[in-house]
């Protein structure tokens, strides 16, 4: 199994997407947990919002983003 950096070299785009989906994913569980621990009041509303425009940018991403570049650019 080649190493990160090797893959890297190989993929950047694609290893620099993997990473960030990885972060922004254990970002979301976490933060949605402890959203859950303190439930949903004014205060709490913008941070959900922020778990829910995450995921959404997660997923337009590797459904949207990412299909048209590997068929038109790379």
């Amino acid at each position: 199994m080649a190493s990160l950096a090797d893959q890297f070299r190989a993929a950047p785009v694609l290893v620099s997407l993997s990473l960030g989906s990885l972060v922004a994913c254990v970002g979301l569980f976490f933060g949605t947990m402890a959203l859950l621990a303190l439930g949903y009041t004014d205060g709490t509303r913008p941070l959900w919002l922020a778990v829910i425009a995450v995921g959404v940018a997660v997923t337009v991403l590797w459904n949207v983003c990412y299909p048209l570049y590997d068929e038109f650019i790379a």
